[in-house]
């Protein structure tokens, strides 16, 4: 598929360069006829693996813009000039396709030939614009990285052989120097996938994640697949899940004040308080929770919240946000939040007009709009104890 890439490549993009990577193929690869546009070749006599390839491409690219794109991609109109925009706010970012793990991936109408799929990326163009999904890595079919950032957090772990999980690793490492990752929501482009292990021998796929995935694990701890920016930490150690009704999570202590709905632990937080020692709990989660504690009642279930948390203790919550119509709808709502209202347990100035003893480190703070034809939006915040 190297030169049906290489022709797209050439149909759709403006002012470039190809290098192609060829990783031990036999024969040797022998491109197209690419007219004015520079194409050199890297010839590596065995498969050196996909890092390794990749950084070298990096050290011969002449510009600071550098796209990694698979052989299996075909990529669409525009598509170069969307990704190029996008890095003007972030430091790497991928395009949205037919076919990848995580976020990226969409569902999109069938498309039998290349004007059915640059009409299906131009729909998608239309639809979101410029927009850019924040996201902790995007898949290395397609992503745009500046060479720049590369001088800065170094090249591609050519230790991950022969591929599996150097881009989420390079992505993390941008994001630990306080770069941004984004997925260009507007820009799409047609991925084969898994080629590179179709031709590859003697390659267990299986165990190869797994050696991977431990590698990462290592690197980056528990949750360095979480994909999306704000996901939910894994729970570790005691976790608490407030309020938790039918809805029990696995890993989590699930707590009501209800005994029909059959939780682990039978207990109303609000009158009595959480049974547990102060610095015990490392997480606590209250989804659709705060909302329902009276108001007077408020600041001594967050104190108490705040005091069974370890040092560093997780505290994770949703709520209804006064910003749209769920927070005054429904008739059991008895307080009310919004992003602001969390200033009152992590700032000095807002804390010590009432004397709140809970301190908490804001780690995020974001609203989102589970079901916009009700104009619902809630608010989900993560937070540690200081």
């Amino acid at each position: 598929m190297t030169n049906e890439c290489i022709y797209a490549v050439m149909e759709n993009t403006q002012d470039y360069e190809i290098i192609v990577v060829d990783n031990g193929s036999n024969p040797p690869y022998k491109p197209p006829f690419t007219g004015f546009a520079d194409c050199l070749i890297i010839r590596n006599e065995e498969n050196m693996g996909f890092p390794a390839a990749v950084n070298q491409g990096i050290k011969q690219a002449k510009g600071d813009i550098i796209i990694l794109l698979n052989n299996d991609v075909i990529v669409t109109p525009k598509w170069a000039d969307m990704l190029e925009k996008a890095l003007n706010e972030y430091s790497i970012v991928g395009p949205t396709t037919n076919y990848c793990a995580g976020l990226q991936k969409i569902a999109v109408e069938f498309y039998g030939d290349k004007n059915d799929l640059n009409k299906v990326a131009q729909g998608q163009t239309e639809e979101y614009g410029d927009e850019v999904l924040p996201v902790n890595w995007v898949i290395g079919f397609c992503m745009a990285i500046r060479k720049t950032l590369i001088d800065e957090i170094g090249y591609f772990d050519e230790s991950l052989w022969p591929c599996c999980g150097e881009e989420i690793d390079i992505c993390l490492r941008a994001r630990q120097a306080g770069h941004n990752i984004g997925v260009v929501l507007g820009c799409f482009v047609h991925h084969e996938g898994s080629q590179t292990f179709i031709n590859m021998e003697g390659i267990d796929y299986k165990d190869l994640c797994f050696k991977n995935e431990r590698h990462l694990e290592k690197n980056w701890g528990k949750d360095w697949f979480k994909q999306e920016l704000n996901a939910s930490p894994t729970p570790q150690g005691i976790c608490l899940n407030l309020g938790c009704g039918y809805r029990h999570l696995e890993g989590f202590i699930n707590i009501d004040n209800r005994p029909e709905v059959k939780p682990d632990l039978v207990c109303d937080v609000a009158a009595f308080g959480l049974p547990y020692d102060d610095n015990s709990v490392d997480m606590v989660r209250a989804d659709d929770f705060l909302e329902h504690i009276p108001i007077g009642h408020v600041i001594p279930v967050i104190e108490d919240i705040y005091r069974v948390l370890k040092p560093g203790g997780v505290f994770e919550s949703s709520t209804p946000s006064t910003d749209g119509r769920g927070a005054f709808q429904d008739p059991t709502h008895v307080s009310f939040w919004n992003a602001n209202s969390w200033l009152y347990y992590s700032e000095p100035a807002y804390r010590n007009l009432y004397g709140i003893k809970a301190d908490f480190e804001i780690v995020s703070i974001t609203d989102t709009e589970p079901d916009p034809a009700l104009m619902i939006i809630h608010t989900h915040v993560i937070a540690k104890k200081r």
